[in-house]
């Protein structure tokens, strides 16, 4: 089978599991003989780039804003376009802190998702040509439900079933201000007609984003994402108390609330010596909280014992993993899923997470996870020090976990298998 995924690509700056899961299954499939492709869309997924990667960037970050704020700039040849387009200058371009941000891309992202009447619409015409004549697929996948815009076109033109993932979609769309936010919804909405079938990463998340998309629950088939369990080593055992946080380095993703309940453990004197490392990069638009978080940690007098790698290097999350107690990434109403729980559980090293969103079903799918109330302003630090201080439990959790992992999530065995039975499914509705 002849897959092309479609993925925003994050430029690599930090760790970002749609893209994560994207390229993995990518990777997974072709090792189950398919011909997978990775199309990236806005910037570079930077691994599949390293790896030398065929397909061009297509809807480039710096074509799709121009597009958006000169209406001019569409009337130009596509020849002179094209050298925004060029690695160097998105590469810089992901590195600037507006290019990962939503606030400001209400009308941009709108735009897109209009699809042919949107002002990208040349760019829709550069992807539709690609895909009849280069790729010629046998299902499009596209990666959340943002690039609906894609989907009239590439089902009419290129003939072939077309699949979308929910994921997270409502944290981008969320974050924008008043009317954009109801004005996406509706979009996104009229668009899912053009989709054969949607896959949730949760249960949870499907059952939250259904109203919202005005789809049946026929429509949904969650597919939980996948890691390459067989490779991932156990990590170190702690040689002292240490939280980890492996996520974007951002405020939204709770990590100054983790910040709050370490230095709260460390006024008690069992817990003097606890650490905190947190790594999974960030753009430039959390390096201002970065700086402060740091000066309150000084302040505090726990510099030492607090860690930020604010550099993303995606193959180090197995040496990150070492010598943790736990990880930890309060993100205050949950996620859709939380690809971060698999790799620490996958390494046997335990969560804390609060109950919310779709950590309720990766906890309940692993029992690796220890859950809290996520509105109890004390409840993190009294979950943190319960598995810090029972070694047996953080054994249990650590064994339950990973034993799940290898057992249900992983990408070969289980992801795989799901994704293609899901394919079947939509070719089915796609000829019915």
């Amino acid at each position: 089978m002849r897959i092309a995924m479609i993925t925003p690509g994050s430029g690599g700056q930090f760790y970002c599991e749609n893209c994560r899961r994207d390229l993995d299954l990518v990777q997974a499939l072709r090792r189950q003989g398919h011909d997978a492709v990775l199309l990236p869309m806005y910037l570079p997924v930077a691994e599949a780039a390293a790896a030398g990667e065929g397909p061009p960037v297509f809807y480039g970050a710096l074509n799709v804003y121009l597009s958006q704020v000169m209406p001019g700039f569409r009337r130009l040849p596509a020849s002179w376009r094209g050298w925004l387009d060029a690695s160097a200058l998105l590469d810089w371009v992901a590195r600037r802190s507006g290019s990962v941000r939503a606030g400001g891309l209400g009308a941009l992202t709108l735009s897109v998702l209009r699809g042919e009447s949107g002002r990208q619409a040349s760019e829709l015409d550069r992807l539709v040509a690609w895909l009849r004549q280069e790729c010629r697929p046998d299902v499009v996948h596209l990666s959340n439900a943002l690039l609906l815009g894609l989907s009239g076109r590439i089902r009419a033109e290129v003939g072939v079933p077309v699949v979308c993932f929910l994921q997270d979609e409502d944290t981008w769309v969320e974050a924008m201000p008043a009317p954009w936010p109801a004005r996406l919804w509706d979009a996104m909405a009229e668009r899912a007609a053009d989709v054969d079938l949607f896959l949730p990463v949760s249960r949870a998340y499907g059952a939250a984003l259904a109203p919202r998309l005005r789809l049946a629950s026929e429509r949904l088939h969650a597919v939980w994402p996948g890691i390459d369990a067989g490779a991932c080593r156990p990590a170190a055992p702690p040689a002292a108390p240490r939280l980890g946080y492996y996520a974007r380095l951002a405020e939204a993703l709770g990590l100054g609330i983790l910040a709050e309940a370490l230095l709260e453990l460390r006024r008690r004197p069992a817990w003097r010596d606890l650490e905190l490392r947190a790594a999974g990069g960030c753009t430039g638009d959390d390096r201002a909280f970065l700086k402060a978080l740091r000066r309150r940690v000084e302040r505090a007098g726990a510099a030492s014992a607090v860690a930020i790698q604010e550099h993303f290097e995606g193959a180090g999350v197995a040496s990150f993993m070492d010598g943790l107690s736990l990880l930890c990434v309060p993100v205050p109403g949950g996620e859709a899923f939380g690809m971060f729980a698999l790799e620490a559980l996958a390494r046997g090293v335990p969560a804390v997470l609060p109950a919310a969103g779709g950590f309720v079903e990766v906890a309940e799918a692993t029992g690796g996870v220890e859950l809290y109330a996520p509105d109890d302003p004390g409840a993190l630090a009294a979950a943190l020090e319960r598995v810090l201080a029972d070694a047996a439990l953080r054994r249990r959790l650590a064994d339950a976990g990973r034993a799940s992992v290898q057992r249900r999530f992983d990408l070969q065995t289980c992801t795989v298998p799901a994704l293609l039975a899901a394919y079947a499914a939509a070719g089915a509705r796609s000829r019915s």
